[in-house]
């Protein structure tokens, strides 16, 4: 198991998109983190709480499968 990937991984998994910006991926980790953002942001302002925290869960694990699966260049 590569120990950068998996760091990459827990870092998007707690900042979606971290993880890509720390491999150099600058737009799909600015992708992410700003999807991230205006999804939850939207969600809270309408006051659907609980879809906010699925939906930012299901966001925070495909940002962190993201990071771990894809190398730069891909």
């Amino acid at each position: 198991m590569d120990l950068d990937k998996l760091a990459q991984a827990v870092c998007s998994f707690f900042v979606p998109g971290l993880g890509q910006l720390i491999k150099g991926e600058v737009g799909r980790g600015l992708k992410f983190l700003f999807g991230f953002l205006i999804v939850w942001f939207a969600l809270l302002f309408t006051g659907v709480i609980p879809a906010q925290t699925v939906i930012g869960i299901i966001i925070r694990i495909f940002s962190a499968y993201d990071a771990y699966a894809h190398s730069e260049g891909q």
